[in-house]
């Protein structure tokens, strides 16, 4: 059963007396061109904002707390993942640092005449093993299996953002995979809640650093 209209009105009081517009969340966001994305990265970013506004103003603990942990890790590390994947994969596609996140070296076989192959295989021995002429080559995964990890070291390594920010970027998300049940138990309220609050603090630096930074790096990109 939903809240009486008394019991909504003062809580939406609280939060919007707390918190700033749409537009605001917006605008961190200016430095993405692609405007689904940054709707949808500021739809993101204002209501994780507004549910911890509201378990704040409910006096969250215990169980609730761990609640609103979890929802800011998990948030504000997919904010950053979406972020960083979109300047790298859509703005620095052609960067020579960026495609070499999707390359791996890899051997393709040669194809050879029989008669050669035959030749081959009498000159050549190997432990009785069959000997297969290959050469060296580049393969290329999609960057959807590229790791965060590797993402945000490459945005640090291309000046996006500096090396401290990325540390802490990447061991938010690292805890965001890590989520489960056992994994709270081993770690204490207090790790837990500084990271949540860290989450969300860095989100303002990312954000500077990112915007201001893009420019230079995409004219170097040219």
């Amino acid at each position: 059963m939903a809240f009486s209209d008394e019991t909504r009105n003062a809580i939406k009081g609280y939060i919007d007396g707390h918190l700033a517009d749409w537009e605001w969340h917006k605008d961190r966001f200016s430095f993405i061109s692609d405007q689904t994305l940054r709707n949808r990265l500021a739809d993101e970013f204002i209501s994780t904002r507004y549910v911890y506004k509201f378990l704040e103003g409910m006096a969250a603990d215990d169980w609730l707390l761990r609640a609103q942990i979890r929802l800011q890790v998990l948030s504000y590390a997919s904010i950053y993942e979406a972020v960083i994947h979109h300047i790298l994969f859509d703005e620095l596609s052609t960067n020579p640092k960026v495609q070499a996140l999707t390359e791996f070296k890899t051997k393709k076989q040669i194809s050879i005449p029989t008669s050669k192959k035959a030749a081959l295989e009498s000159a050549l021995e190997h432990d009785g093993k069959e000997i297969i002429p290959t050469y060296e080559d580049i393969g290329r995964t999609d960057e959807s299996k590229v790791r965060f990890e590797k993402k945000a070291e490459c945005a640090a390594d291309l000046g996006l953002i500096e090396s401290w920010l990325m540390d802490e970027i990447i061991e938010f998300y690292e805890a965001r995979n890590a989520i489960h049940i056992h994994a709270e138990i081993r770690k204490s309220l207090d790790y837990q809640l500084d990271l949540s609050k860290r989450a969300y603090l860095r989100m303002e630096p990312f954000t500077e650093q990112v915007s201001a930074n893009l420019n230079a790096v995409l004219a170097q990109n040219v």
